[in-house]
C-alpha cells in the first residue's frame, strides 16, 4: 500500500483532532507489522503531513494529529508533477472540476526550465491538426512552419523569396513548367531521405479534396522526378506565383510513409520535431540535423490554457495588447452576408451593407483601427445605396468563432441594427465547428470573419481572394466566378506591381458592391518577458521558435 493511501485511511479513521491510537491499532488499520507502522508514521512526519509525539513512561500512549486533508495532499502531488513537466499525469489524477482548477494554476508553471534551454508557452486552444495539407488557421500554420520545411521560404527582412529545401528553381517562357533542384543530404526527423520522390508526392497530395486550399493547386497536371534531387511541375495555366505557393505552410514537404496519427504526431524536417502531443500540451524538441541550423533552445512546450490572463510566462502568442510587441493586422476583420439568406433578399444586400458601413461602425482604440480597405493603408469605395434597407425579418443571426476581438465587433453591429428594429442573435462557435461550415451555414444571415496574411503579402492576398477560406461563404456563384477569373488572370502576371493593382481593383468591387465589409485592423503580436531574446515578429504577428533564446 502506498504512503498516500495509508494516510487517507488514517484520515478517514481519525480526522484532524488529536488522538492516541497505539501501534497495534495502526498496524491493524494498515494491515502491516507494528515495526512497519512506526516507519510509515516517521515518513509521514518527514513529509509534514502529521505531528506525532511519543508518550513518555509506561502506560502513556503517543499523541497523533493529522495536519493535511487528503485533498491537499492530492494537490501537492499534482503541483510536484507540474514542476517536473508531467502535465498529463497531473490531469489523470483529478476529476473534471479539479482539472478546471488545475488549468487556472498552470500559468504559474510557465516560463523557462532546464537551465534556460527549454521554454513553456501558453496557447489558447489545441491545434485541430498538424498535417500541413489540412491546416486552416493561424495557430496551426505557425506550428506547421516549426515542424516542417518547404521548397522556398519568404525572407521577411528582404521581402523576397529565398531558397529552402530547393536551392534553385526556374521556369520556361510560358510560366507553365517549373523545375526545382533539392539540396543534397536532406533528412526527415525519422532519418528517412527527403528527396524528389517525397517532394513530388507532397505536391500532388495538395490536389486532394480534404485540403482546404486544393483549388489553388487544380492546375497542377503532373510532377516528374528526374533524379533524386530534381523534379519538374507541369501546370495547365501560366502561374508566376507558383514558387510562392510552395512557400506556404500548406505546401510543406511530408514523408512518403506516414503513420495513421500523422495529424497529431507528424514527422517533418523542420527545426523542431514533435516529441509529445496530448490534450494538455504539445512538446517540440530541437532537430539536430536541420538543413539550416539547429534551434537555439532544446525544447518548447506549448501548454493548452484557455485564459492565461496576466500570469507569469516568457512568451504569449495572442491578438495583441498595448503592453506587448504588436503590429496592425496585415489584412482585416470583415463582415459577410450569406447569399440565399431568406431574411436578406438579394436586392437588400447592398442597402444593408450601406447602412452598416456608414458611418464607420468601428472607432479607433488601442486594440484596433477602423478598416477602410482589405489591408492597412488601403481605401475602397464604401457600399452606397439609394434607399435604406427594408427587411421584414425581426431578427438576423450572426455567426463567428471564438476570437477575442469578435464579441466587441458583434455588439457594435447589433447597435447599428437596433434603429431598424432588427435584433441580432449572436452565436459563437468553437473553431473546429466554425470551419466546418456545412453544419451551420444554412442558419446564418451574417458571418464575422478575420484574415491575417503571412509574410508574403503578395501571395497572401492571392490566397485570400481565391476564396478558399471563409470568404466564399459570402459570395454568390456569379461573384465567386468573377473573382476566380480575376485571380486566374492575375497569376499570369509576372510583374509584382501589376498584381498589386489587380488586388486593389478586386477589393474595390467586393466592397462597393456589398459582398464584403472591412471592419477593423486588430492589433496582433506577442507578449514576452525581457529574458526572452531572438524575437522577430512575422507577418502573422508571431515569431519563429528556432531563433529564440533566454538571457541568463
Amino acid at each position: 500500500m502506498k504512503l498516500h493511501q495509508q494516510y487517507q485511511l488514517l484520515y478517514q479513521a481519525y480526522g484532524e483532532a488529536p488522538v492516541q491510537p497505539g501501534l497495534p491499532q495502526l498496524a491493524e488499520l494498515w494491515r502491516c507489522s507494528e515495526r512497519n507502522a512506526r516507519l510509515q508514521l516517521a515518513r509521514m512526519r518527514e513529509q509534514g503531513w502529521l505531528e506525532w509525539q511519543a508518550g513518555r513512561g509506561r502506560g502513556h500512549r503517543s499523541t497523533l494529529r493529522l495536519t493535511q486533508a487528503p485533498e491537499a495532499l492530492d494537490w501537492l502531488g499534482v503541483q510536484g508533477l507540474l514542476e517536473r513537466g508531467q502535465l498529463e499525469q497531473a490531469f489523470a489524477l483529478l476529476d473534471p472540476p479539479r482539472q478546471q482548477q488545475l488549468l487556472a494554476s498552470l500559468p504559474a508553471h510557465l516560463g523557462a526550465r532546464d537551465s534556460g534551454r527549454s521554454l513553456r508557452i501558453p496557447i489558447p486552444h489545441a491545434p485541430m491538426t498538424l498535417d500541413p495539407q489540412r491546416v486552416n488557421s493561424r495557430l496551426e500554420a505557425h506550428l506547421v512552419r516549426q515542424i516542417f520545411d518547404r521548397l522556398c521560404r519568404h525572407d521577411k527582412q528582404g521581402k523576397a523569396l529565398r531558397p529552402a529545401l530547393a536551392h534553385h528553381w526556374e521556369c520556361d517562357a510560358e510560366g507553365k513548367n517549373w523545375r526545382f533542384w533539392l539540396r543534397p543530404g536532406l533528412r526527415f526527423h525519422d532519418g528517412s531521405a527527403l528527396d524528389a520522390a517525397a517532394a513530388a508526392a507532397s505536391l500532388l497530395r495538395l490536389k486532394q479534396p480534404d485540403n482546404p486550399y486544393h483549388a489553388l493547386y487544380g492546375h497542377l497536371q503532373r510532377v516528374e522526378a528526374h533524379d533524386a534531387l530534381s523534379f519538374s511541375c507541369r501546370l495547365s495555366e501560366a502561374d508566376y506565383l507558383w514558387p510562392q505557393r510552395l512557400a506556404t505552410a500548406n505546401a510543406s514537404i511530408v514523408p512518403l510513409r506516414r503513420g495513421p496519427d500523422f495529424d497529431r504526431l507528424p514527422v517533418g524536417s523542420g527545426p523542431f520535431r514533435v516529441e509529445l502531443h496530448s490534450p494538455q500540451r504539445l512538446k517540440l524538441a530541437a532537430f539536430e540535423r536541420h538543413y539550416r541550423e539547429r534551434a537555439l533552445l532544446d525544447a518548447i512546450e506549448l501548454w493548452i490554457i484557455p485564459s492565461p490572463n496576466e500570469q507569469d510566462f516568457h512568451l504569449k502568442l495572442e491578438y495583441g495588447t498595448p503592453h506587448g510587441a504588436t503590429m496592425l493586422q496585415s489584412a482585416c476583420t470583415y463582415l459577410l452576408i450569406r447569399p440565399g439568406s431568406p431574411a436578406i433578399p438579394p436586392e437588400q444586400r447592398l442597402p444593408l451593407m450601406s447602412h452598416l458601413a456608414t458611418p464607420h461602425p468601428v472607432a479607433a482604440s488601442d486594440e484596433r483601427q477602423p478598416a477602410q480597405g482589405l489591408q492597412p493603408g488601403w481605401t475602397h469605395p464604401r457600399p452606397a445605396a439609394n434607399a435604406p434597407p427594408r427587411l421584414k425579418a425581426p431578427a438576423l443571426t450572426l455567426y463567428h468563432y471564438d476570437l477575442p476581438c469578435f464579441p466587441a465587433l458583434a455588439a457594435t453591429l447589433a447597435q447599428r441594427l437596433a434603429p431598424l428594429d432588427i435584433r441580432l442573435d449572436i452565436r459563437c462557435l468553437p473553431r473546429r465547428e466554425f470551419f466546418d461550415a456545412s453544419a451551420w451555414q444554412a442558419q446564418a444571415d451574417l458571418i464575422l470573419c478575420s484574415e491575417i496574411l503571412h509574410d508574403d503579402r503578395d501571395y497572401g492576398m492571392f490566397e485570400w481572394l481565391s476564396g478558399c477560406g471563409t470568404l466564399r461563404l459570402g459570395l454568390s456563384a456569379a461573384a465567386g466566378n468573377r473573382l476566380a477569373d480575376d485571380m486566374r488572370q492575375l497569376q499570369a502576371q509576372p510583374a509584382f506591381a501589376a498584381r498589386q493593382a489587380a488586388y486593389r481593383r478586386a477589393g474595390d468591387w467586393l466592397v462597393s458592391e456589398g459582398w464584403l465589409l472591412p471592419l477593423s485592423h486588430e492589433q496582433v503580436g506577442h507578449s514576452a518577458s525581457p529574458q526572452l531574446a531572438g524575437l522577430q515578429m512575422g507577418g502573422n504577428g508571431w515569431t519563429d521558435f528556432a531563433g529564440l533564446w533566454l538571457r541568463a
